[in-house]
């Protein structure tokens, strides 16, 4: 492509524009679907596309790219290294058709390493493209160098001289109103991310163009001898008959010996079993790699369906390890990574009875259909509503289970939490409301997600109307409460989201006759607004024994954007 500078550039532009020092959301797919147009045109004119097959890994990117824009969920961080290994997959799939393991992995690692060693072919020749193109003179050049050398550093020294001296900085006040909006910082880290991605993207190219699908000189595969395969797959499967004849009498049929407790017992183990599956996986691909041999064929069959028993006890383990302590995305992650195991093990039966035959294609595409089609569903809408409904019949919940500062389950969780009984579940669950609200502003256009606006909208229509709150008029509120700590009775403080205002105490006596012992008095609560939010406080009198007696009092605090707080206070009798 005579003019790939021109377009990387105006690539490198686009992600500035629509990525750099913004939140993810529909940006990534207004800069996802140009540079895969762009990609394509590159490989097509290059004549790099040897297998139009490996074209398929756009839907994959194209909809992992979608997610930013419909969910907020843990996906997000995971598909920031997804999304580019997806690309290389492409390159090396389009380009050159892996056949090996390793041989994949070594291509991949280099699609990200190797565009580096191409950072001086790619400065020199974009310089030499920009020079071309701009008809300037020898002078006009010596003029431009000049100036770009000398604005900095004339900038840079006018900064530090208004630092300096008040009095000079004055000078400048116009200027500086004038682009109070523009922040000096920002503009220098666009660049510098602007060159970098030019450059690395630039090098990508180069090197799918003159090294990706060369071919290289053979290493010779080492064969697993015969016999000591045989050996380990005997014994292994001889093992593996045993467990799984323990598997189905105890786990599946309940018959377990009466010092064994089988809650305890069936719901350990899934993560070991797990492990142990994906070691069979390796021992079968390496027994296929020893010398053709019936027995050791036979062998691998028999461990492909031992196996599949294991995957199904993990399975089952799992599943009442979840009813007994509740739902996670790990425990569902186990789900997935053994659904997918299952799914491996059939091209695995076809790789050990037919002599050629690239299982890697088939994993690859497994794996990346599952792992796309896991993105497509609100994993944690779907934890949160196992979860609560888990609670409805057990009464049982951890909160930290629900919280995970990502917005697909906010609206769910809003409404769950008039639903708790609990008040200290209860105050759990809207601190961590509360800090999402804090945390997250509205999106503009480039940063749009659905969840995300979902979740603001649903905390939105549950927050409390500030008007029906009383106007302090101030950054303070004091409260006065009777006390009498001689009795060794107190107050205890707690809020229900942190960080919101803090609090300072003092007792005042003054009103006792002197030198009366057992006298009450009055205690003092400043609350201090620290930023913009909304907590609740809760005043509760504690005896000596630790127990709340007589009365709590408790205030629902609103701090405004200026920092003034707005109260509405009821005390409740214990």
């Amino acid at each position: 492509m005579k003019n790939v500078f021109l377009y990387t550039l105006l690539l490198v532009i686009l992600n500035s524009i629509l990525i750099v020092s913004q939140k993810l959301g529909i940006n990534v797919i207004l800069f996802t679907l140009p540079l895969l147009v762009f990609l394509y045109y590159y490989l097509k004119l290059n004549k790099l596309i040897k297998n139009k097959k490996g074209l398929l890994f756009f839907i994959p990117i194209i909809i992992l790219s979608c997610t930013y824009f419909i969910y907020d969920n843990i996906f997000r961080e995971f598909n920031i290294i997804i999304i580019p290994v997806l690309y290389a997959l492409m390159f090396i799939y389009v380009i050159d058709k892996p056949k090996e393991v390793l041989g994949l992995l070594e291509n991949i690692i280099k699609v990200f390493l190797k565009p580096i060693e191409y950072i001086g072919i790619t400065v020199k020749n974009s310089l030499s493209y920009f020079d071309s193109k701009t008809k300037f003179t020898a002078e006009t050049k010596k003029k431009i160098k000049a100036v770009l050398i000398v604005i900095p550093v004339v900038i840079f020294i006018v900064w530090l001289l208004c630092i300096a001296d008040e009095i000079f900085a004055n000078l400048f006040a116009g200027l500086a109103d004038l682009l109070k909006d523009i922040s000096l910082g920002n503009i220098i880290y666009r660049l510098i991310v602007m060159v970098i991605l030019f450059i690395y993207l630039n090098g990508v190219l180069m090197f799918t163009l003159n090294e990706l699908g060369k071919k290289e000189k053979k290493i010779n595969k080492s064969n697993i001898d015969i016999f000591t395969m045989k050996i380990l797959l005997t014994a292994l499967n001889v093992i593996y008959i045993v467990f799984d004849i323990v598997q189905i009498k105890s786990l599946f049929m309940h018959s377990v010996a009466s010092n064994i407790n089988y809650a305890q017992y069936a719901r350990s183990g899934f993560f070991e079993l797990m492990l142990i599956s994906l070691i069979n996986f390796i021992i079968i691909l390496l027994a296929k790699r020893s010398k053709k041999d019936k027995y050791n064929q036979a062998m691998s069959i028999a461990m492909i369906f031992l196996t599949l028993i294991i995957i199904f006890s993990s399975f089952y383990r799992m599943s009442l390890y979840e009813q007994a302590y509740g739902y996670t995305l790990l425990r569902l992650g186990v789900y997935v990574s053994l659904i997918t195991e299952v799914l491996l093990l059939i091209p695995t039966i076809f790789y050990v009875l037919r002599d050629k035959m690239n299982v890697l294609n088939y994993y690859v595409v497994i794996i990346t259909t599952v792992y796309t089609f896991i993105n497509l569903f609100s994993v944690d809408c779907i934890i949160a509503e196992r979860n609560i409904k888990r609670y409805k019949e057990k009464n049982d919940i951890d909160i930290e289970y629900l919280s995970n500062y990502y917005g697909d389950n906010i609206p769910i969780l809003v409404d769950f939490k008039d639903q708790l009984k609990e008040e200290e579940l209860r105050d759990d669950l809207e601190f961590y409301l509360n800090n999402y609200t804090d945390e997250n502003e509205k999106d503009n256009f480039l940063e749009y997600n659905i969840s995300r606006n979902k979740a603001l909208e649903a905390l939105d229509d549950k927050n409390i109307d500030i008007k029906s709150y009383s106007n302090t008029n101030s950054t303070r509120l004091e409260i006065k409460l009777p006390d009498n700590s001689s009795t060794g009775y107190r107050w205890k403080t707690k809020f229900s989201n942190k960080g919101i205002v803090e609090i300072n105490s003092k007792s005042d006596y003054s009103n006792c006759p002197q030198d009366a012992v057992g006298c009450g008095g009055t205690k003092i609560f400043t609350v201090i607004s620290l930023k913009p939010g909304q907590t609740k406080l809760v005043l509760e009198y504690i005896g000596p024994n630790g127990v709340i007696v007589d009365k709590k009092v408790v205030y629902d605090i609103i701090v405004d954007e200026y920092y003034i707080i707005h109260e509405k206070h009821q005390e409740s009798e214990i």
